[in-house]
């Protein structure tokens, strides 16, 4: 799963580095509250972070996740899950994901 801190870019912009960094912290420690057994949280880049799930319960676990995420008020996130395909190569699978959050 991927979620994407919104108006990131303005925080850092409008109040500085520090406050865009609170703003990061907050976004990770909600993903860490509503993550439940990830393998795996990272900071993609920028305003993006990760989850990665596996197991027969990953799927709707991912979900939740990203759900969860999308219903909190601050700071806002964006946020899709999916299954990663065996054919899926790392960047392929992160744009699938970008894609999917794009349209959701």
């Amino acid at each position: 799963m991927i979620c994407d801190v919104v108006g990131l870019k303005a925080v850092n912009e409008r109040e500085g580095f520090l406050a865009g960094d609170a703003v990061l912290a907050a976004a990770a420690q909600a993903l860490r509250q509503t993550a439940v057994g990830p393998l795996l949280l990272a900071r993609l880049g920028g305003d993006e972070l990760v989850g990665v799930f596996a197991g027969p319960g990953a799927p709707s676990a991912a979900n939740r996740a990203a759900v969860g995420l999308t219903e909190i008020k601050w700071p806002e996130m964006r946020a899709a899950a999916l299954i990663a395909e065996a054919t899926d190569t790392p960047s392929a699978l992160i744009d699938r994901l970008y894609a999917t959050m794009r349209a959701s």
